[in-house]
């Protein structure tokens, strides 16, 4: 399913050195409310804050409004808890609406400024489901320690193990110079139902912020659709049960990622609506060779990410309770509650290459030397077969020449991709693709 083009962010000017900047506007109708959100420009911890700062204190002393035309069903404009987003209340009678305009008014009415949003909301409701950010070219020479190549391959082997493992649907995201690229890899997802996309008609050059983005928005698509959802889990990261004692029966089941996070929840005997988030720990893996599965490798670092020390150090990766949170950021949400998970419980494969090297897919690969990895680790390898029986199937070719191919597939390096956004003469349309810096994940603050 096509859901709407996303248009370029619009800053509104509310008063003199007050400014509101929206990159995205998502209505959501049903049991997690009727409302319309206006998702704000990221601000990261290393910005200048001044902007954001003097937005916040207008809030804080002007009562702001939200309407439709002529003022229709006027709302105070509320604020999520970490004072990040915008909600517009909006009538539940106009669920089944494909466009909004939304106006912003001062307390005498004044309109402020205005914004659009097109609705085409999934026709199910899900119990886990992921984002998907975009794909990309790393070419910061700071990044290469352990580092990634070949995401293509990397994506269609993660989306392919975690779809038998219990993810209903999968949001993919494009930004404009972008989309052209991973046009193969979307198409039959689309086609079969698995997967939605968003597009975004603006790319930010900064990694983190695009990855902001899709947090924030993937959010509140998800918002009465989905029970849990992944927010940033990446393409070579893999969630794994290493106990069944969280399950009926002691058993884990096949379709675990659909089942676990309630589970989970109900075996630490806490109340669903009060876990946020739930975190995980991850183990670095070596990579596979071009023609195989990452899951292929069997062997490991032996300690933890999360348990180095210094710069090399790992923050938790985590999965989000839909209906009851509502600021998420790359390695949590503000202002939530939640559960840490050890890895008795459960894990995530982190199949990366090792700090100071890189493998690089194509025709000059080599298999460099991994010599952290020396634990021997085969939890996953009896997926491996599952997984190329359902390539075969979704792709129509056989999955050792597929995940070569894709292997060698180069994705636009961001400065292409920023350079393709700005160049409308060569960037794709984006409905001819319908379907049928800093190494740091440096986190926003509002």
């Amino acid at each position: 399913k096509q859901q709407p083009c996303v248009p370029r962010p619009k800053t509104i000017s509310l008063m003199e050195n007050v400014e509101l900047t929206i990159i995205s506007v998502v209505p959501t109708f049903g049991p997690d409310g009727n409302y319309i959100t206006l998702i704000r420009e990221p601000v990261l911890v290393s910005q200048n804050h001044s902007a954001s700062d003097a937005f916040e204190a207008y809030m804080l002393k002007t009562p702001m409004y939200c309407a439709g035309a002529n003022s229709s069903h006027r709302v105070l404009l509320r604020w999520s808890a970490a004072k990040v987003h915008l909600f517009c209340d909006w009538p539940k009678e106009e669920a089944k609406e494909s466009k909004f305009e939304i106006f912003l008014e001062d307390a005498a009415g004044k309109v402020l400024g205005q914004f659009s949003a097109k609705h085409h909301p999934l026709e199910k409701t899900f119990d886990t489901v992921a984002c998907v950010r975009d794909i990309f070219m790393d070419t910061n020479p700071r990044h290469r320690g352990e580092s990634f190549s070949g995401p293509f391959k990397q994506l269609v082997e993660w989306l392919e193990f975690n779809h038998m493992h219990g993810i209903d649907h999968f949001f993919f995201y494009t930004f404009r110079g972008t989309e052209a690229a991973a046009k193969e890899i979307m198409t039959p997802y689309m086609k079969d139902g698995v997967a939605s996309r968003v597009h975004f008609e603006h790319y930010p050059g900064v990694n983190v912020v695009r990855q902001h983005y899709v947090i924030r928005d993937c959010l509140y698509r998800a918002k009465n659709h989905a029970n849990w959802l992944l927010p940033t889990i990446d393409v070579d990261e893999y969630i794994h049960m290493t106990s069944g004692h969280i399950f009926a029966g002691g058993v884990v089941p096949k379709d675990y990622l659909r089942t676990a996070w309630d589970s989970i929840v109900k075996y630490n005997q806490a109340e669903n609506k009060k876990i946020q988030t739930i975190k995980f720990y991850r183990f670095r893996f070596a990579r596979g060779p071009p023609g195989q599965l990452d899951i292929n490798s069997i062997w490991r670092e032996a300690g933890l990410q999360e348990g180095r020390t210094g710069h090399h150090r790992a923050l938790p990766k985590y999965v989000i309770n839909v209906h009851y949170a509502y600021d998420p950021h790359i390695h949590g949400a503000m202002l939530s509650s939640f559960l840490r998970v050890d890895q008795s419980v459960l894990v995530a494969n982190h199949y990366r290459n090792a700090k100071g090297s890189r493998t690089e897919y194509g025709e000059n690969y080599t298999q460099l030397p991994d010599a952290e990895a020396n634990v021997k680790d085969e939890a996953l390898a009896s997926s491996v077969a599952s997984v190329e029986e359902a390539l075969q199937k979704r792709f129509s070719e056989d999955p050792r020449i597929l995940l070569k191919r894709l292997g060698e597939k180069r994705p636009p390096s961001q400065e292409e991709a920023a350079k393709l956004s700005l160049d409308t003469g060569n960037s794709t349309s984006f409905h001819s693709l319908q379907a049928g810096e800093d190494g740091a994940e440096e986190e926003a603050t509002e």
